[in-house]
């Protein structure tokens, strides 16, 4: 292996000339250099190779499998300051996403930036309806973020656990104009306030992250809340950091690039590795952050596909899950994980393939797993699988409980049944089949 071991310590002279050098060249030099999981991935890439498309993309099963947290061997040197965030995962095996000290400052700052470019104004009042605890970072960084925006403004940390009655009194008595929430927690609320026969005209912008905002939801939001504007809040993750600022009251799934501190390729499903420029080109996203040095994400897939509408101006649009990873409302699955839970649920069946089929039911999320094999006994087996995957991930069910989401339901077929990309003839791990705001 060409890197060093990461818990050896780099010279200062060494950290400082790397470090300092803001540019693509200059961040691979350092992490095959510290990091030995990219030493390995890089090990076959010339020394001067100078293109991104020089260097593999990040295959998501080892990067995790190396970035345990008692011993990552992706991280480039031991984490003594910041913070640790969970970004998914099983619970025996959950995934970890270490950050810096300078690291979350500079990430909460590139947020601060996002929040005003998403139209907030230095009269507002903003609810932040973000869920905290279990390792979970949006309520965490909201915070920071707001109290580093170059514009007044009121916090009222109100968080994403309350009951609806008592958010919405929070609201009402705190004179809130702004919301920063979950779309399945806006949904709730606006089903609240409906069921009152009540409005809250006094938001005027609900502003979003973490989740796409569907079709169906936008006239019960907008029938709850007439005078607020539907914008998304930022465009991005806890592994790979801030990728996009909205710039669109229309379209929600427009972005701008979070220039210069994210590169983003757009590669399509034809060109699996191989990036495009071209307009409304439709492939899987692949982030490099170059503000992250502790725990590196260089041509990483972040679990979306995207488009170019303007890739000279740094414009794309997100069109939903890629097929290595899906969300359920707030709840992220990872392709890999639910073929675990099913191995687990049958361990000695014969498998021919496994989807993850996302529709919309009753105007909430629903995921369908189709399972490419036929059991003896097909109660036993449902019940299995479901009893698995509430064990795995216990955050999809206690969402079912909240009537968040629709509960699990599972689906066994013949292998001729299952989805196929009609280009390649690959099987499709995430078949969405939801309606997006365009109504495709």
């Amino acid at each position: 292996m060409s890197s060093k071991a990461n818990d050896d310590v780099a010279s200062s002279t060494e950290l400082t000339s790397l470090q300092s050098r803001p540019d693509i060249r200059g961040l691979i030099d350092f992490v095959r250099t510290y990091s030995p999981y990219y030493g390995a991935l890089y090990s076959n890439v010339p020394k001067n190779a100078s293109s991104l498309q020089d260097y593999p993309v990040v295959d998501l099963d080892s990067f995790w499998r190396a970035n345990s947290s008692k011993r990552s061997q992706v991280i480039t040197m031991t984490h003594t300051g910041g913070v640790v965030w969970k970004t998914g995962g099983t619970v025996g095996s959950p995934k970890i996403t270490f950050i810096s000290q300078d690291e979350l400052r500079s990430i909460s700052s590139q947020l601060g930036r996002a929040i005003i470019a998403a139209g907030l104004l230095s009269t507002d009042r903003i609810a932040n309806l973000f869920y905290a605890g279990d390792l979970y970072g949006s309520f965490l960084l909201h915070v920071l973020s707001i109290q580093d925006l170059s514009i007044p403004s009121v916090h009222i940390p109100i968080g994403g656990s309350c009951d609806p009655s008592t958010t919405i009194q929070y609201m009402k008595e705190l004179d809130v104009t702004v919301i920063f929430s979950t779309v399945t927690k806006m949904v709730q609320l606006a089903e609240y306030l409906l069921g009152q026969k009540e409005t809250m005209d006094q938001i005027r912008a609900f502003m979003f992250a973490g989740e796409a905002f569907f079709t169906d939801q936008k006239a019960m939001v907008q029938a709850a809340f007439p005078l607020a504007r539907i914008r998304s809040l930022v465009y991005g993750s806890m592994d790979s950091g801030v990728m996009g600022y909205s710039v669109s009251d229309t379209d929600c799934r427009l972005h701008r690039v979070n220039h210069p501190f994210v590169k983003l390729e757009i590669c399509p499903d034809s060109a699996d590795t191989v990036p495009t420029t071209k307009p409304m080109v439709p492939g899987r996203l692949l982030v490099t952050n170059l503000s992250r040095r502790l725990q590196p994400v260089i041509r990483y897939p972040c679990g979306d596909r995207a488009e170019w509408v303007d890739q000279t101006k740094g414009l794309f649009r997100v069109l939903g899950r890629h097929n290595e990873s899906a969300r359920i409302g707030p709840v992220s699955l990872d392709v890999s994980h639910v073929h675990e839970i099913i191995d687990q649920a049958l361990p000695r069946a014969y498998i021919a393939g496994v989807q993850l089929v996302l529709t919309r039911v009753n105007s909430l999320d629903s995921l369908t797993i189709r399972i490419g094999y036929h059991p003896p006994d097909l109660v036993k087996a449902t019940e299995a699988v479901v009893a698995t995957l509430k064990d795995q991930r216990p955050m999809f069910q206690q969402h079912v409980d909240l009537r968040l989401i629709c509960p699990l339901q599972v689906e066994f077929v013949d292998a001729n049944d299952l989805t196929l990309n009609e280009r390649t003839g690959k099987l499709m791990g995430v078949v969405d089949q939801r309606p997006t705001e365009d109504g495709t």
